[in-house]
């Protein structure tokens, strides 16, 4: 950390105008994580103290009413401050300089969780590669290290594409969500157009000795929905799916044009509620609720009965078989693919505040990228992914960890209602009262979340070791602040505080 003059490391941030319309939405989209959700909704099921009534349509509904508070306000604020960081800039300039402590601890603790979380979709991606190769005709399987290799590997060549360029960052990661997209528009229309004697035929011959879809059928006794059931599931969808709206906001300084700051975040997310409702839908209406519902929740099935496999093993024709067995580990990589972008992002606004060391808010002269900040976003994530490769035991095991980037999210609401009151002048009377109103819902409905989370630590992976790295994370974020506001005090008589009462620049 050199002594540097002004609030800021410097005078703009070096990073260029890269991302159109289409990019914002998609990595909003691969933000949201639509595939993993439907690939991964046995592991949930699997760990439910009871299935009935648990209806994932009728929740993926509800869940989007429930995130509407927070599409307006992230609309609003990325409209309104479209800095690289986002929420990061927004909560740390409502708290102001007495709470920077704080909220420090908060975002290294989203920032952890969103690791560890890229690490799990890094390995269950190679599970879903392990799980669709055999429908292609190939009997692959992988060891621990063959397994974590892969996964590095994925990950590493995101990387590198990120690091030659942020164009070629953002363009890999476009394409990766749009074939993921195409790929999932396929599978729901096979489901929905293959007669349901041709499905019933198609899965018993995917379903392993001892099963047949009779029997998984007729196992489940319930209704299609009860109320219990489908809030029994809304913390779900909080793990995957509509919270994750932040990766256009965080990239806001690199989008090009107002109306795709503006419009980004409402138009992925209605996408996302079409597309994720619409897929559980379509499994439904192929095999029947009954059967979805006992096969998903089966532990012994996890891994061979997922969305994916259902509609590879419907396709009758081969061409599109593999072409939904490609989109469906494409959407894995499209999650790692925005994270490499986004994560980094976080880094960058850390350093520009000067709370974290100024490489990582280098940006190369030859490529444009922030260069030490991916490399060391790629070390990190690799050694998540070796150890969660070596320690993996459900899926659903650091689950937990979710609790820190709820409890930002809520202090995001909070930051909303803090900007309306302060910035009003710049606010229209009717969108000030929508952020003011929209921030305390927000705030409410991530409490609540907060509270399935802990209230249900069986269910949600509440353990020592996801509580664990989420404290951790929250006291490591704490204590950076701390040492760098000493040093640049002690060293150059500067107080990085003052950072938190100025919008930075672009």
């Amino acid at each position: 950390m050199g002594a540097k003059q002004g609030v800021f490391l410097r005078e703009s941030t070096g990073l260029v105008k890269e991302a159109g319309f289409w990019d914002a939405v998609s990595i909003n989209i691969a933000n949201m994580s639509i595939g993993a959700a439907l690939g991964t909704a046995g592991f949930t099921l699997a760990a439910l103290p009871t299935v009935v009534g648990v209806n994932f349509v009728y929740a993926s509904l509800i869940a989007f009413l429930l995130s509407i508070p927070q599409i307006i306000v992230y609309s609003l604020l990325t409209t309104l401050i479209p800095r690289t960081g986002g929420d990061y800039v927004w909560l740390t300039r409502a708290f102001g300089p007495r709470a920077a402590w704080l909220i420090n601890g908060l975002v290294m603790a989203f920032v952890i969780q969103a690791l560890a979380y890229y690490a799990l979709i890094a390995i269950a991606g190679v599970f879903q590669l392990e799980s669709v190769l055999p429908l292609l005709g190939l009997n692959v399987s992988f060891n621990t290290w063959d397994m974590t290799a892969t996964a590095i590997a994925f990950f590493a060549v995101i990387v590198l594409a990120n690091i030659l360029g942020t164009k070629y960052g953002f363009r890999l990661m476009t394409v990766l969500t749009t074939v993921s997209m195409i790929g999932l528009a396929i599978a729901i229309a096979i489901m929905l157009l293959t007669p349901r004697s041709a499905a019933i035929a198609a899965i018993n011959n995917l379903l392993p000795s001892g099963y047949t879809y009779s029997s998984l059928a007729s196992s489940y006794r319930g209704p299609e929905a009860t109320l219990s059931g489908i809030l029994m599931v809304i913390p779900f969808f909080a793990l995957y799916v509509y919270p994750w709206l932040m990766a256009g906001p965080a990239i806001a300084s690199e989008i090009r044009g107002r109306n795709a700051i503006k419009y980004n975040v409402p138009v992925a997310a209605l996408i996302t509620m079409v597309m994720a409702t619409i897929g559980f839908e379509a499994m439904y209406y192929s095999l029947g609720f009954s059967f979805v519902t006992a096969a998903l929740s089966n532990p012994n099935l996890n891994g061979i009965i997922n969305f994916w496999t259902i509609a590879m093993v419907l396709s009758s024709n081969y061409a599109l078989k593999w072409f939904i067995g490609i989109s469906s580990v494409t959407w894995y990589l499209a999650i790692l693919a925005y994270g490499a972008i986004v994560i980094v992002r976080y880094w960058f606004a850390l350093a520009f505040d000067r709370v974290w060391p100024s490489a990582f808010a280098y940006v190369s002269p030859r490529f444009g990228t922030p260069i030490y900040a991916h490399l060391f976003d790629l070390v990190v994530t690799a050694i998540l992914i070796t150890l969660t490769g070596i320690f993996y035991g459900t899926f659903t095991a650091l689950y937990g960890t979710e609790v820190g980037p709820l409890t930002y999210l809520a202090l995001v609401g909070i930051a909303a209602v803090i900007i309306a009151l302060r910035r009003s002048n710049e606010l229209s009377g009717r969108a000030r009262a929508a952020l003011i109103a929209a921030g305390v819902l927000q705030f409410l409905v991530f409490i609540y979340l907060d509270y399935e989370f802990l209230a249900y630590p069986q269910i949600w992976g509440g353990n020592w070791l996801a509580y664990g790295v989420i404290i951790g994370a929250f006291v490591l974020g704490v204590i950076a602040y701390l040492v760098a506001r000493s040093i640049y005090l002690r060293r150059y008589g500067m107080d990085i505080s003052a950072a938190y009462v100025e919008i930075p620049p672009e």
